[in-house]
């Protein structure tokens, strides 16, 4: 049987367009927000409109019963990182998910993670090579949340990996623009656009692709100082200020290849410096 009806867990920047284009492909959806006001906004684009919180109990209007009623969900929400008691949250807020995951109807489990679960290593990484390595508390959540979903036996999880998302008038230059004495000049970065998230999302549901976990990334890696200085100067920023090259710079690359040939997708967006 194919899927029919989608559950996604977090409707903001990646979850509600993403939301918007499985109704037009055809897609029956169910769309959370934590914030009242959005509920019109979720409802106006076609979708079944929920009020979700997880703090750390899960709390649902109108009921969390009709929410998990799919064919599957997709979870989306990252841990924060500002609270300083942000990974013991996170894994209670997920303790306190799954009674309504494993009860739920749902076969796929899409997993929205990050590559923060791989450490700067200094070498191109793939999907083996999580957890290897010193990891920021983020990765080690994240990569913990994985662990525990993809070993249950009442549904098939499939992970993504995001790495750096832009698009939609998001980009990571306007963030360091005019910043000074930025570290790891040469270090590659590991962007990816909006647009190829959500087709990927899309082809993992129509494939039913179940228990298998992916790096989402493009395909080139410039170097953050040539990237950036660029970006800032087609965007008219000031451009950022990167220190030397210094011996401790740290640095990973990370690889789609896994991705590219299990799904047989091209990237709509190769490199970093399209499609913004």
């Amino acid at each position: 049987m194919g899927i029919k009806t989608i559950s996604i867990l977090g409707c903001g920047w990646f979850g509600l367009p993403l939301a918007v284009r499985l109704i037009r492909s055809g897609f029956q959806v169910n769309g959370s927000t934590t914030t009242p006001e959005k509920r019109k906004n979720l409802k106006e684009q076609g979708i079944s409109d929920y009020l979700i919180t997880l703090n750390p109990g899960l709390h649902a209007q109108p009921d969390a019963g009709s929410f998990f009623d799919a064919d599957a969900v997709i979870l989306n929400i990252p841990p924060g990182r500002k609270d300083p008691h942000a990974a013991s949250r996170y894994r209670l807020m997920m303790d306190n998910l799954l009674p309504h995951l494993t009860s739920s109807p749902a076969s796929l489990l899409i997993f929205i993670s990050s590559t923060s679960v791989y450490a700067d290593s200094g070498k191109v990484v793939f999907e083996d090579d999580a957890g290897k390595g010193n990891l920021r508390t983020s990765g080690k959540t994240l990569l913990e949340a994985e662990q525990n979903f993809m070993k249950r036996s009442e549904f098939d999880t499939t992970v993504l990996r995001f790495g750096g998302l832009y698009g939609n008038e998001r980009h990571p230059a306007r963030f360091l623009a005019g910043r000074t004495g930025l570290p790891n000049p040469e270090a590659p970065v590991n962007l990816v656009h909006l647009e190829d998230c959500i087709r990927i999302t899309e082809r993992i549901l129509r494939k039913q692709v179940k228990g298998d976990v992916f790096n989402v990334v493009s395909d080139e890696h410039p170097n953050r100082k040539t990237y950036y200085t660029e970006c800032a100067r087609r965007m008219g920023l000031k451009k950022p200020e990167f220190n030397p090259p210094a011996p401790d710079d740290t640095w990973k690359q990370v690889s789609n290849r896994h991705l590219k040939e299990t799904l047989q997708y091209e990237f709509k967006y190769k490199s970093p410096y399209d499609g913004y």
